[in-house]
């Protein structure tokens, strides 16, 4: 349930709405509203588990694909210049997994090649 929730909630929801409109637009084309629009939506599908997250893993105590597909948006959702609303239990959720070796090394790579500029 999560992993799937992760992919049609989450990962669509930022990907195109958020991260193509910040890093793939150059800023002078960018549309502030329709970024507004997309971290709106994308807000209020990250606080459908905010109240999991501050306790363990997504699907419960364990580390699981569900986190794996919700955990790779989470370093660029993080890295990019964006207006974020807090969320504590993303918070510590997404401190938990930068302390995972595999994903320091795999996920939290540059992605340099994508940004474009004026």
């Amino acid at each position: 349930m999560w992993a799937e929730w992760a992919k049609l909630n989450v990962a669509i929801r930022f990907t195109g709405p958020v991260f193509w409109r910040v890093v793939r637009t150059a800023p002078s084309k960018r549309d502030p509203e329709a970024i507004a629009s997309g971290i709106a939506a994308l807000t209020a599908a990250l606080k459908v588990a905010e109240p999991r997250l501050a306790k363990g893993w997504l699907a419960g105590e364990a580390f699981t694909l569900a986190d794996i597909l919700f955990g790779h948006v989470l370093y660029r959702y993080f890295d990019i210049d964006i207006a974020r609303q807090e969320l504590p239990g993303l918070a510590v959720y997404y401190r938990r997994l930068r302390q995972r070796p595999a994903f320091r090394d795999h996920v939290m790579v540059s992605y340099d090649e994508l940004r474009v500029v004026d």
